[in-house]
């Protein structure tokens, strides 16, 4: 392998990385805004695509199994297409409980006074 290889390979790496750090940071701002729709954007936005390639993923695993170990290792697989929607809608319902926390503090708080 030669040193060019390596070089576009990290700097794609580097790229990849990037696009997704800043898709994550995009998600944890919609989700933190006062209304809750939001950061339900993203998540909606991966979850058609998943839903498209799912079959055709999970029915070419299947069929080119040879053993019920690759099946397996097959449906498994094919759950990773659905990872970055499960991963989105983490971060938003994670985000939304802490935002319904913090605003039932707030209304303790006024209580109190």
């Amino acid at each position: 392998m030669d040193a060019t290889a390596i070089v576009v390979t990290v700097v794609n790496t580097g790229v990849l990385l990037a696009l997704l750090a800043g898709v994550l940071a995009l998600q944890v701002f919609l989700s933190r805004r006062r209304a809750w729709w939001p950061g339900l954007i993203l998540p909606v936005c991966t979850l058609p695509g998943a839903l498209l390639v799912l079959p055709n993923v999970l029915l070419n695993a299947l069929s080119m199994a040879e053993s019920v170990g690759q099946a397996l290792a097959g449906v498994l697989g094919s759950a990773l297409v659905l990872l970055p929607t499960v991963i989105l809608t983490a971060i938003y319902l994670f985000c939304r409980r802490r935002h319904r926390q913090q605003k039932q503090i707030d209304k303790m708080n006024i209580q109190d006074l």
